[in-house]
């Protein structure tokens, strides 16, 4: 019986041993190279590219949790995600409606900052 138990355990450690190296393949690790290396690329993309702006958000939005009348926003700022909470949707409904006083005589043309 306990001959039996001790086959049964070392199955099971085998088969746990077999799943923690398939996990452990399936790891990505990249370079501070490889890091600079993209985000350079992502940069010299132009800045009205879809690809850009998906590949920015995927970087740095961990999630969004929205609500009737604001949202919170949770981004990717260093080890520990950054949470901006309580965004109020109608100050953004009004910004892109163009009713918001604070941007009267501003130019709508949008432009990328230049690169120092």
């Amino acid at each position: 019986m306990l001959t039996e138990r001790l086959h049964k355990r070392q199955a099971e450690k085998e088969e746990l041993e077999t799943q923690l190296a398939i996990e452990n393949n399936k790891k990505i690790c990249l370079s501070e190279a490889q890091i600079l290396a993209f985000l350079d690329y992502v940069c010299e993309m132009p800045f009205d590219d879809f690809n850009k702006r998906r590949a920015i958000i995927n970087l740095f939005v961990q999630s969004i949790y929205l609500y009737d009348d604001h949202f919170t926003l949770i981004i990717n700022a260093s080890k520990k995600p950054l949470s901006i909470d309580n965004i109020p949707l109608d100050d953004i409904e009004e910004a892109f409606e163009g009713e918001n006083t604070e941007t009267e005589g501003c130019s709508s043309l949008m432009t990328p900052a230049p690169q120092l």
